[in-house]
């Protein structure tokens, strides 16, 4: 019995070895391409048409105690001297957030009023 185990692991280790992956050389142009991707997408610069002006949006990564935050800033150059600011984890929110804190600045100021805020505000 002894003899058998021995020549099925015998048997079991050749066939492994057959079948094991060969070793292949890394694609390190692929990998760093899509490293690079994700990263610059982290960032981003937009204008848009907003209540009739051009308004600009702007969205960059932060890291504030080890966590990744997404901090952004719209702002409409011409028409208000402020802009809005945010600080989220979602990269989503942050332009959300950015957007609602200058319609809130905007209403305290008397550009919106408080029908074409509340569209703004309440989603």
């Amino acid at each position: 019995m002894r003899k058998g185990v021995v020549a099925g692991l015998c048997l079991a280790l050749v066939v492994m070895c057959l079948y094991l992956p060969q070793p292949c050389e890394a694609q390190y142009e692929a990998l760093v391409t899509s490293i690079l991707g994700k990263l610059t997408g982290l960032w981003h610069n937009d204008s848009v048409d907003f209540m009739g002006h051009i308004c600009y949006f702007r969205r960059r990564p932060k890291i504030r105690r080890f966590k990744l935050y997404h901090e952004g800033k719209f702002w409409c150059p011409g028409w208000a001297p402020f802009e809005g600011r945010s600080r989220t984890k979602s990269r989503s929110g942050s332009s959300r957030e950015a957007t609602k804190d200058f319609v809130r600045k905007a209403l305290q100021n008397g550009l919106v009023t408080q029908q074409d805020a509340s569209l703004w505000l309440n989603n």
